[in-house]
C-alpha cells in the first residue's frame, strides 16, 4: 500500500514540477549580439555588467556575458535574377563579392551557397569545401529572360529564399548566419517580411547583407523591398548589411567597398552570446533593448549593439 501511494504520488507531482520549472528556462535567454563604435569596429572585452537590457519598459538582469569565435556556418545566398544578372559587368561584380567571402571570410566557417530568382535552388551544402563553393560561384551561369524594357527587374521571390536558406540549417547553432548579396527587390514572395524576422529570430539565425544598388535598375526607395528595407530587416536580426554602388563603370569592383564588406565578415566571426532573464514568458512579441553603458553607468558615446530585437513566447521558439 506504501508502494502504492508513493507511485501515485510520483505521477500526480511530477507534470506539477515540470510545469513549475517550465517558467525558468523560458526566462531565461541567450541572444547572440556585436557591439561596434561610431566607425563600425567591434568593441571587445566587455562584461555583462556593463549591458544593460531593457525589456517592455522593464530593465532586465544581463547574466553572463561570453565573447565566442564563430560562426560555424554561413549559408550564401545569391540573387540570380534579371536586375541582378541583366549586365554582364554586374554578374562579374556579383561574383566578385560572393567570392571574396570564401577568400577573406571567417577561416574557421563552413560554408554553403544557394541562389534565387523566383524559386530557390540550393547548390552546395554545407559540409562540401570551400573550393566546391568557389568553383560553383565561378560557374554561376543562369538564364536570364529577355525583355523589351533594358534593365527589367525580373522574377525575385527574396523572403521566400530567406526562409529557405535558413531551414538549410537544420537545427540552429549559435552564430548561423545567412549572407544574401541582392539588391533587394522581392516581387513573387509569398512570404512577408514578418514571417521572415520572426523565422530567423526564433531561431537567433542573423542575416547580413551586401546590398547592390544600380541607378539603373532601380530608385533606392522604391519599388518592392530595395537596401533599406533589407538592411532593416538585417539589423532587426542582430544582423548588418552594405551597400555597394555599381551605376558607374569606375564604381565597379569592391573597391573602397573592401573595408566595409570585410567589417561584415568581422561581426559574423565573433559576437557576444549574452544570457538575459526576463520577468516573465512573453504573451506576444516583444521589443528587447541593449546598449552598453560606461564607467558612470550612462549609455556609451558612439556605440551601438546589433542583436535580435524581437523576444518571442517561449511556445513559438520549439
Amino acid at each position: 500500500m506504501t508502494h502504492f501511494r508513493t507511485v501515485l504520488f510520483f505521477l500526480v507531482a511530477f507534470p506539477l514540477l515540470m510545469a513549475a520549472q517550465q517558467p525558468i528556462a523560458c526566462e531565461k535567454r541567450t541572444f547572440p549580439a556585436n557591439v561596434v563604435d561610431e566607425h563600425g569596429q567591434q568593441i571587445l572585452g566587455l562584461t555583462s555588467e556593463q549591458f544593460r537590457a531593457d525589456f517592455q519598459g522593464q530593465p532586465v538582469k544581463v547574466m553572463s556575458a561570453k565573447f565566442e569565435g564563430g560562426p560555424q556556418r554561413i549559408l550564401m545566398l545569391v540573387d540570380v535574377s534579371g536586375s541582378m544578372w541583366f549586365d554582364a559587368q554586374q554578374r562579374e561584380l556579383v561574383k566578385l563579392v560572393a567570392d571574396d567571402i570564401v577568400s577573406s571570410g571567417p577561416p574557421q566557417a563552413q560554408l554553403a551557397l544557394a541562389t534565387f530568382s523566383s524559386k530557390f535552388e540550393t547548390i552546395v551544402r554545407f559540409g562540401q569545401g570551400r573550393e566546391t563553393v568557389r568553383e560553383a560561384i565561378l560557374s554561376l551561369n543562369p538564364a536570364v529572360k529577355t525583355s523589351s524594357t533594358p534593365f527589367a527587374p525580373g522574377d525575385s521571390a527574396m523572403h521566400d529564399a530567406i526562409l529557405e536558406a535558413a531551414s538549410m540549417f537544420g537545427s540552429p547553432q549559435p552564430g548561423d548566419v545567412v549572407y544574401a548579396i541582392t539588391d533587394g527587390l522581392d516581387n513573387r514572395s509569398k512570404s512577408s517580411t514578418g514571417k521572415v524576422l520572426q523565422y530567423l529570430e526564433q531561431r537567433n539565425i542573423r542575416l547580413f547583407a551586401s546590398v547592390i544598388h544600380n541607378g539603373r535598375f532601380m530608385q533606392p526607395s522604391g519599388g518592392s523591398g530595395g537596401p533599406e528595407l533589407l538592411g532593416k530587416t538585417a539589423k532587426e536580426t542582430g544582423g548588418y548589411f552594405t551597400i555597394l554602388e555599381t551605376d558607374s563603370p569606375r564604381k565597379l569592383g569592391l573597391g573602397a567597398s573592401t573595408n566595409a564588406v570585410h567589417q561584415l565578415y568581422g561581426l559574423m566571426a565573433s559576437f557576444y552570446l549574452l544570457d538575459i532573464e526576463l520577468p516573465k514568458d512573453p504573451d506576444k512579441p516583444r521589443e528587447l533593448k541593449l546598449t552598453v553603458a560606461d564607467a558612470n553607468g550612462n549609455k556609451k558615446k558612439g556605440t551601438m549593439v546589433l542583436h535580435p530585437q524581437n523576444v518571442f513566447p517561449c511556445a513559438a521558439t520549439r
